[in-house]
């Protein structure tokens, strides 16, 4: 390489001669000619790919899925072309000086290389796009969707899962691309799983974490919304993910929590619910009547309230305690609506009750003078 400097550097010293000067002019032509036949081709087909791999029309959903791949491959052979381009026109440009730095063998040599490595890349963003489009497919399908996933949990698993393939597939391509250069990949592997092996036991509780987040989201344990009770911290579901798990109780605090402590989880969001109110009535009144007075409120809610799914159920007495006949009344609601029911029938009971002139009974104290 240091030869052919020097070679150009004794030309660039005989510029002083007419005839040198008027070669090197007329290599100059020449090498402006290639770069503007290289501009035109790359422009050109540039504009071939873009007829050729045009988007379909979005209307159609199978179409649309398919431009994904359409657009990779639109980028992926644009920078090929560019880059090659370029090469090639530096590689005719120096050969038109006369200054050869790479001889026809190395070129040879070289350009397989640059090829197998350039099909490597191209192969692992083809298969990373096409693994996307189906995992796409396979979480916007409605029957998969509704019969194994919500739309909150089809989301999460859906970006864990691009995630997750796309790094893999890159990392093979890696290794294939060192395997080229003849690195020993065995090595590599075999550091990466010591190396892996021992962040593990450093990092025991965030392993712990990632791993019981990822089946706390596979499982359906809970999902954002949802009411729950997790080790004691009562409240709403404001967020999931690998590591931790977010929940506001009622008052605002919010509870950050490790998933890799959750052992028990009580979901409240889980099917229908129900309302439980315990009515006291006075030793002093008749039972039967109060119970149907009780009754008759029960199936006026059942009407008036939406979140009530069946016509409330008087069970009847259930403890006769030191000042009252208690009544116990079951209102089946939708989810996460329980205790609003109950705070409603407290009220409508308490309300048709006095109504009726029937007493429930509450503290007093009687002074006795003598």
């Amino acid at each position: 390489m240091f030869k052919q400097l020097n070679i150009l550097q004794t030309k660039i010293e005989a510029l002083s001669k007419p005839k040198v000067m008027e070669a090197l002019l007329l290599n100059l032509a020449a090498a402006l000619l290639v770069i503007l036949f290289t501009y035109i081709l790359i422009k050109f087909t540039n504009k071939l790919l873009d007829k050729v791999l045009k988007n379909k029309d979005e209307t159609d959903e199978n179409q649309l899925i398919s431009n994904n791949v359409l657009q990779a491959m639109r980028v992926l052979l644009k920078s090929l072309i560019f880059y090659g381009g370029i090469l090639i026109a530096t590689v005719i440009i120096l050969e038109i000086f006369n200054v050869r730095i790479i001889t026809p063998e190395d070129l040879k040599g070289l350009g397989f290389i640059v090829l197998k490595i350039i099909g490597i890349i191209i192969g692992a963003k083809l298969i990373v796009n096409l693994g996307q489009v189906i995992i796409e497919q396979v979480f916007n399908n409605k029957e998969i969707r509704h019969g194994f996933f919500e739309n909150r949990r089809a989301k999460t698993l859906k970006v864990l899962l691009k995630s997750i393939l796309t790094y893999f597939i890159f990392f093979m391509a890696g290794i294939m691309i060192l395997q080229i250069f003849n690195v020993n990949t065995n090595a590599i592997l075999t550091s990466a799983g010591i190396l892996g092996l021992a962040v593990g036991f450093g990092a025991q509780n965030l392993v712990k974490d990632i791993i019981s987040g990822f089946f706390i989201i596979f499982e359906d344990q809970f999902t954002v919304g949802d009411y729950v009770d997790v080790g004691g911290s009562i409240g709403t579901v404001e967020g999931i993910g690998l590591r931790t798990s977010k929940i506001r109780n009622w008052t605002g605090q919010l509870h950050i929590i490790p998933n890799g402590e959750i052992t028990k989880v009580t979901n409240y969001n889980r099917g229908n619910m129900y309302a439980v109110i315990i009515i006291g009535i006075a030793y002093e009144e008749d039972i039967d009547r109060a119970i149907g007075v009780l009754n008759q409120e029960c199936e006026k809610a059942f009407h008036e309230e939406a979140d009530i799914v069946e016509i409330p159920t008087v069970q009847g007495i259930i403890e006769l305690a030191d000042s009252s006949v208690n009544v116990r009344i079951v209102a089946r609601t939708v989810a996460g609506q329980q205790w609003h029911i109950e705070r409603n029938l407290r009220r409508r009971f308490k309300i048709e009750l006095d109504r009726a002139g029937i007493e429930i009974p509450y503290p007093r104290q009687v002074n006795y003078q003598r």
